[in-house]
């Protein structure tokens, strides 16, 4: 899975970066015209600075359709920013679902045989899988696709699952065999054509007709909309998955198993997709993609569309038409230095993944002993940790720019800081990071915090077993991302199995 690029706090979130976000209308270095308070790119905005990205999007979504053709770039790369950061914040999402899902899926295989689930092992194997464990997930998928207790739906599910594994492992052969034997029914039909499509072995017309024909069906479990979702991107239509996306229940478990324990006594597991929260990254990043590359055909948004094609085409495989972004952007000499600065960091985050490591290790130097800049320097720190670099330089400086700083101009600054230390496991210094970049009025609340960072938080929270502090933080996120459900459930789940007193922290 392609490591995205590090997250830009957009440039309309200080009032200089509103500046350069009203070149959304008028391309850098022009006046801006008054903008009303009927502005769908104006209101759209607004909801942005509060982390609403959903609301901020479907706004966006809707007025393209009002826009006559001259008018609709301002609103195209307002939406491809908006994209950008909820995709950003779902592959963060994906990252802590990790840490806790895979922890409360081997407790489940752990608990005593009477109170055992039969299905942990299939999301086990499906989650490891996710996160790009293909080796520790064969083993899970062999063990599902031989239990005689598994609906013969399942099993078929692990044999697709186990079909991949082989195809990540380059043999084609027993790939092709396994995907071959799995049954006929619709949800196994998707999960299969899933599977090619990931693999690109599927006609991207085969694909289509596949997924049309599952939508045209009537109701669909969330498994079949999280494959419809992934089919539509192989398949080259993220208009069609944000649709599925969009009507979904992201809060909705894939599964629910039901059975008695001793004495009788019911007992019921709820299951969750890890993949759905890493496919939804994937599509508000395509997503991204496609509206900022039709934004920068108008010459006077062009140059903010360029700043922001390369962070979208970085994170999705493309280092070098991102490189190329980078330099058009930097080759603008209208462009403001603040940006400037953090497009070098961009371009040599691009170097480092492109193996010129010491080369991109020496310019964030660079940077960051040139300057003081907490936005530039929380770009470089996060370059740092995106790439596993020790950056010593680098952090020194951050950390000298943090202590010294108002702690509210500094806030990214400290996620990011927070950040490059959770990556290292150092989960004390990434708490007391964040906890300096946190409004401590309204420390949950997402219109006052960067969810990102709230949920690097939540993680870090967890490792270090304060479960009811990191429930808090998705409790208060999951009125506007429903999709954290399956973390809190997870991180309740594991609380319940080590404290065995899960009222304390019940919080959904």
């Amino acid at each position: 899975m392609t490591r995205r690029m590090p997250r830009h706090r957009p440039p309309f979130a200080s009032s200089f970066g509103r500046w350069l976000a009203v070149a959304l209308a008028v391309g850098l270095g022009a006046s801006a015209p008054a903008r009303g308070a009927d502005d769908p790119v104006a209101t759209a905005m607004q909801h942005y600075d509060k982390h609403r990205y959903t609301q901020a999007a479907r706004l966006l979504e809707g007025a393209l359709a009002r826009l006559a053709s001259g008018s609709r770039a301002p609103a195209q790369l307002a939406l491809g920013m908006v994209y950008l950061r909820n995709a950003d914040l779902h592959e963060t999402l994906a990252r802590t679902a990790a840490a806790v899902e895979l922890d409360y899926l081997d407790k489940l295989l752990k608990t005593r045989p009477e109170e055992r689930s039969r299905y942990a092992r299939l999301y086990l194997a499906e989650a490891l899988f996710a996160r790009g464990s293909a080796a520790e997930a064969r083993p899970h998928f062999e063990q599902v696709r031989a239990d005689p207790g598994i609906e013969r739906r399942h099993q078929a599910i692990a044999r697709i699952g186990l079909g991949s594994v082989f195809w990540a492992q380059r043999d084609a052969q027993r790939a092709r065999g396994l995907w071959a034997e799995a049954g006929g029914e619709a949800e196994i039909r998707l999960a299969r054509a899933a599977a090619q499509g990931r693999a690109g072995v599927a006609d991207v017309k085969a694909l289509r007709n596949v997924a049309d024909e599952a939508g045209r069906a009537g109701e669909l479990s969330p498994r079949s909309r999280r494959y419809l979702i992934e089919i539509y991107l192989a398949a080259g239509a993220p208009d069609k998955a944000l649709a599925v996306a969009g009507a979904a229940d992201l809060a909705m478990a894939s599964h629910v198993e039901r059975f008695k324990v001793a004495k009788g006594t019911a007992k019921s597991i709820n299951f969750y997709d890890l993949a759905l929260l890493t496919e939804l990254a994937r599509l508000y990043r395509e997503l991204a993609r496609l509206q900022l590359e039709q934004s920068a055909a108008d010459a006077r948004v062009r140059p903010s569309a360029e700043y922001y094609l390369a962070e979208a085409l970085s994170a999705l495989g493309g280092n070098d038409a991102a490189l190329g972004y980078v330099q058009a952007f930097l080759a603008r000499p209208q462009a403001p230095p603040q940006y400037r600065e953090r497009a070098r960091a961009r371009q040599a985050l691009i170097t480092h993944r492109q193996g010129r490591r010491a080369e991109a290790e020496g310019a964030w130097a660079s940077l960051a002993e040139q300057g003081s800049d907490p936005e530039v320097l929380a770009d470089i720190v996060l370059g740092c940790a995106d790439a596993q670099a020790q950056c010593a330089k680098v952090l020194a400086r951050a950390g000298q720019v943090s202590e010294a700083g108002d702690a509210r101009r500094n806030r990214r600054l400290n996620f990011a800081l927070g950040s490059f230390h959770l990556r290292l496991k150092d989960y004390a210094r990434a708490i007391a990071y964040m906890e300096a970049g946190r409004d401590k009025s309204n420390k949950n609340k997402i219109e006052a915090n960067d969810p990102e960072m709230l949920a690097g938080l939540a993680e870090a929270y967890y490792r270090t077993k304060k479960f009811s502090e990191g429930l808090e933080i998705f409790f208060a996120m999951s009125s506007e991302f429903p999709v954290v459900r399956q973390i809190q459930e997870a991180m309740q789940g594991v609380y319940s199995m080590e404290q065995r007193s899960a009222g304390d922290v019940k919080i959904f």
